[in-house]
């Protein structure tokens, strides 16, 4: 055999090989800094507390509307009415699965979805994704998209030239992540060739072909069956291989090879799109009291300060303070998440200790003063020394703390660690590492619209409140990267949190838009590990 099929050789074992993974992992990054915040408004609209079902379509009428083929035989895969890999031609197969898709909601087969069916179609793959934790590996060195079921495979590690390998916990369940270099297209050729006619003794291709600038496999290796794609660029190859029980994982398989994406160049992402503009905001501002006989001693007037450069808009952890009193770092990304979906019960159950009510207060007498002029809002823990929270929390205040019994006998005082008052991001932290729960958080990039959220804080002074609604959309104002829900954001509801059903921290929640109902906003939890204008002056 020569040295080029010896290679050709090498390449097909590595795509098809199998690799045993001992380390938690999961996630991925990415994003630019903060420039600015939404101009606030004085006096927030009336809400209310307490569960809110959120409306099944909000966010979904969009996708809808947009008609895009592609999506929809995602949705038809996901809906269990095709296995093929979606490639956005809506030909004759496709017709046929939306067909058989009409004919299970009882309507007329005629091939083209009205509205109404694409929303429900959408809405049922979205419902399944949920249901096996689906997630995406994204590298943000090359920019390669890979989606998998993050229910079952909870183990990873990284690979070789930015690759990845994930696991289930028994091992029956394998992904494989390679990145392969730059062949010619002749190279290419030979290569595709070779995996067609791989015969390596229990592990056999029987199936092959060519999908675009790569092709896809599928094949049987003793008792499981392995199915992957694998997609050229001029400067570099990269596939994947997932290994899976006979007989299982159907949709899944088809869904992997779907959504499985390599940019035209490899590299980083490239920057989000403009921002999009989406009306006049109204912060949700934090609970305020008034008293005629305070008097507050005057704050001391910060020191003047050069006008900030603009941040560099690579990911990268925000600058600390050099007094040195963090015990724990801050967490960084990427970073392991939950996989296991809950109902709302028990997102409340895993959230609710990372959530603290904050006061912040005037000071009297060298000691906080609580009983008026105070303002209150919600902080979320996201280590064992450290919390989100929106800085108008702690506007023209001068003692901060956070506690949780209704009668402040736990309260503690906190410090502020970085403030970026511009984009509403501040992290406080205690003075030890003994908060007794915090939470992961999630990659924006990763969050799907049309999936469920829960928003947890001390809306109207209240205690912790649960409630629900759904990701309507994903926004960008100035810079900063936004989560837009249906759920509930109530006065007092500031600088609580935002998660997923499956506990993940995805924003910390902000404001909503005015006169309307159920468009309400949080910043994505990532912008606040990102550097600002502000961050770390204080």
């Amino acid at each position: 055999m020569g040295k080029s099929s010896l290679r050709v050789a090498s390449v097909v074992a590595v795509i098809v090989g199998m690799m045993a993974t001992p380390v938690f992992a999961d996630s991925g990054k990415g994003g630019l800094p903060s420039r600015g915040r939404p101009s606030p408004e004085a006096s927030p609209p009336p809400g209310s507390a307490g569960s809110v079902e959120g409306d099944e379509r909000n966010g979904l009428s969009d996708l809808a509307t947009d008609n895009d083929t592609r999506l929809l035989q995602i949705g038809l895969i996901w809906g269990g009415y095709s296995t093929r890999v979606a490639d956005g031609v809506l030909d004759d197969e496709t017709r046929a699965a939306i067909r058989a898709f009409q004919r299970d909601l009882g309507a007329r087969a005629t091939g083209e979805l009205t509205d109404d069916q694409r929303i429900e179609l959408l809405s049922r793959g979205v419902a399944r994704r949920a249901e096996v934790g689906w997630t995406s590996y994204i590298n943000q060195e090359l920019g390669y998209r890979v989606g998998y079921p993050g229910q079952l495979l909870t183990k990873a590690r990284p690979g070789e030239n930015g690759g990845r390998t994930l696991s289930s916990q028994d091992g029956t369940r394998e992904l494989e992540i390679e990145v392969l270099d730059p062949m010619s297209a002749q190279g290419f050729d030979d290569f595709f060739r070779s995996v067609q006619g791989l015969r390596d003794g229990a592990k056999t291709v029987t199936e092959a072909h060519k999908v675009g600038n790569g092709f896809v496999f599928a094949g049987t290796d003793n008792r499981r069956s392995f199915v992957g794609r694998v997609e050229r660029r001029e400067t570099g190859v990269v596939g994947f291989t997932y290994f899976y029980p006979s007989g299982a994982d159907g949709l899944l398989v088809a869904a992997m090879a779907s959504e499985f994406f390599v940019p035209d160049v490899l590299g980083p992402p490239e920057p989000p799109p403009p921002d999009t503009e989406v009306g006049v905001y109204e912060k949700s501002d934090a609970r305020n009291g008034e008293t005629a006989d305070a008097s507050p001693e005057p704050a001391q007037p910060e020191p003047s300060r050069p006008e900030p450069s603009r941040p560099d808009p690579r990911p990268a952890r925000p600058p600390q303070t050099a007094d040195g009193t963090d015990r724990v770092p801050l967490p960084t990304l990427p970073m392991a998440v939950e996989t296991q979906p809950l109902d709302p019960a028990g997102v409340f159950l895993k959230v609710k200790d990372s959530v603290w009510v904050v006061v912040a207060s005037p000071m009297r007498n060298g000691l906080p003063y609580l009983e008026n002029g105070y303002s209150q809002g919600s902080a979320v823990a996201v280590s064992a020394q450290h919390l989100f929270t929106n800085c108008h929390v702690l506007e023209d205040q001068q003692f901060f703390g956070i506690f949780r019994n209704e009668d402040m006998s736990d309260l503690r005082p906190v410090t502020v660690k970085l403030r970026d008052e511009e984009g509403d991001r501040c992290i406080i932290r205690v003075d030890k590492p003994d908060l007794p729960a915090h939470v992961a958080i999630r990659s924006h990039s990763d969050i799907v619209i049309g999936e469920r959220a829960y928003t947890v804080g001390a809306p109207s002074g209240l205690d912790l409140t649960l409630g629900e609604g759904l990701v309507s959309s994903k926004r960008r104002h100035e810079g900063q990267q936004y989560v837009q829900t249906s759920a509930p954001i109530s006065p007092g509801s500031s600088g609580g949190g935002l998660f997923d059903n499956r506990g993940n921290l995805i924003g910390i929640t902000t404001f909503m838009l005015r006169d309307t109902q159920n468009l309400n906003f949080a910043i994505a939890a990532e912008e606040f590990l990102r550097p600002g204008p502000s961050a770390g002056n204080r």
